[in-house]
């Protein structure tokens, strides 16, 4: 069989072709002017001017535009990494030629391409200290506040003093989440302190003066002495949840609602005749414990092969290795952070764990475990133990393979030890907004291809090896799979997993 190679002018090989006895008489033999050399392996590190290279190549425009992920494509560049959507198996085989450089011409079927590249991802991190956090309740109670449009990333401030009036003006602050606020991006003119009792509430600012309206302005007004006031019912607001969990602050006074304007920038109780005017959200002063996503960056290295395209003929790099390799038997733990920043496994539970801390643990000799049987009591759980993301864009054949072991477990087995797969998880946290389906009955044992022999009769620790056809989600970026773990007060199994691998069908 002849040996292919991957060319970058099919024309220049032919003007060598028509002009041999020119390059004979002149410089030799043209077969010993050039000849091709067989790449079998090759290693290269990206450096910083590559990712300049990926967001501006052309194929790679015009495969991120169709994606609509221009943007994120842009900004490869700058962050000097590749990004969650912008993928090694995707966005690198465009830059392989200038990558290789002569070898890349003379690059035989089989060659193999080694790429170190830095790689941006997110991970759940908890944050905790002293902070404001949203309000969800129905009804708020007395305390320090902060007074947030909705939608936007803004507190209203005040530092009028007594006699003197105007709207609430916006100052910027940055979130540590959706339903945090640092203390420190909270400036004493951003401090409401609510008083007084509900729907007869008292808005007290830091120069501890009241806010007020009077019957015909919009702005606000402040006095220290409420008894100045000819009626007091207009230094007194009802607070009430509205059905999309904001707020409404309206006067009782003159039933006007406090609203914040995207045309004025300002708060106060305009009319509806502003363009837009936003709810308000409340967030009071206590400890934060909350979880924030942190994006940092990794080294990572991708594999590529180039193979003849069946169907075409044609040579193409394609990714080589496997899309998921774990043994799963590197730490003990049992803190759910720990393991995810570990593996990037999610441990996520449905509903209450009652007197259980948790349900999934790691160990350093059986891999993954689950247990929901504590202090000689079976204790009812619903917990999900979800991998990695697997982009299997590229996939043919994939196949998922891991080891387990079980005792313990009710009767049948698969009511209460689960295998799903997702396609639209949104990472850590949306086990229950993403599409499952149920694949339990697909597991096979990887010996004997029985699915009857795929799950351990639980009469011993053995390991069976079992695999887990992912075929039918080839193409698809983001594939993940899930060990669910079933237990009540009757049945409660110890479910132990290990050496994971999704890879091509050998």
């Amino acid at each position: 069989m002849k040996t292919k190679y991957l060319f970058l002018s099919l024309a220049a090989a032919s003007m060598l072709v028509g002009c041999e006895d020119f390059t004979e008489h002149n410089f030799g033999k043209a077969e010993d002017l050039w000849q091709p050399t067989e790449v079998n392996a090759y290693e290269y590190t990206l450096a910083a001017s590559d990712y300049a290279s990926i967001a501006t190549n052309t194929n790679n425009m015009a495969q991120a535009e169709a994606q609509g992920l221009s943007e994120e494509l842009a900004s490869v560049a700058t962050k000097k990494a590749l990004t969650a959507n912008i993928g090694a198996a995707e966005y690198l085989p465009a830059i392989l030629p200038s990558l290789m450089g002569s070898k890349y011409y003379a690059a035989t079927a089989g060659t193999t391409v080694t790429l170190h590249y830095t790689q941006e991802l997110t991970k759940d991190s908890i944050i905790k200290g002293n902070g404001y956090t949203k309000v969800t309740a129905s009804t708020i109670t007395k305390g320090q506040y902060l007074i947030v449009p909705t939608g936007t990333d803004s507190v209203l401030t005040s530092s009028k003093g007594d006699g003197e009036y105007g709207y609430l003006y916006p100052t910027a602050i940055t979130r540590l989440n959706p339903t945090a606020i640092a203390t420190d991006e909270v400036s004493s003119a951003s401090l409401w302190n609510i008083s007084g009792k509900a729907n007869e509430w008292m808005l007290q600012n830091q120069a501890d003066v009241y806010a007020y309206l009077d019957e015909t302005h919009a702005s606000m007004q402040f006095c220290e002495d409420l008894g100045d006031l000819d009626d007091i019912s207009f230094a007194q607001w009802s607070i009430t949840k509205n059905t999309d969990g904001t707020y409404a602050i309206q006067n009782n006074g003159n039933q006007k609602v406090m609203w914040f304007s995207t045309q004025y920038k300002s708060a106060g109780s305009y009319s509806e005749k502003t363009d837009v005017m936003l709810g308000i959200d409340l967030y009071k002063s206590g400890t934060v414990n909350d979880t924030i996503q942190v994006t940092y960056n990794e080294n990572a290295d991708v594999t590529f092969t180039l193979e003849e395209n069946e169907e075409t003929g044609k040579l193409e790099w394609n990714v080589n290795g496997a899309y998921l390799s774990q043994t799963l038997t590197d730490i003990a733990s049992t803190d759910a952070e720990v393991i995810y920043s570990t593996y990037g496994w999610s441990a996520e539970y449905v509903g209450s764990l009652g007197d259980l801390t948790y349900v999934w643990s790691a160990t350093t000799s059986y891999g993954i475990k689950a247990s929901a049987y504590k202090n000689s009591t079976n204790n009812p759980a619903d917990g999900w133990m979800i991998s990695p993301s697997m982009n299997l864009k590229k996939a043919k054949k994939p196949v998922f393979t891991f080891d387990q072991a079980q005792k313990y477990a009710g009767t049948p087995i698969n009511d209460f030890l689960q295998i799903y797969v997702s396609t639209n998880y949104a990472g850590r946290g949306n086990q229950a907004s993403a599409t499952w389906e149920d694949v339990t009955n697909q597991v096979v044992n990887a010996a004997d291809g029985s699915t009857a022999t795929a799950w351990p009769d639980g009469t011993s620790w053995d390991y069976t090896s079992c695999k887990l056809d992912l075929s039918k989600y080839a193409g698809q970026t983001n594939v993940v799979v899930a060990f669910r773990y079933i237990s009540n007060e009757k049945a409660a199994a110890t479910w132990e997993f290990k050496n994971v691998l999704c890879q091509e069908a050998e």
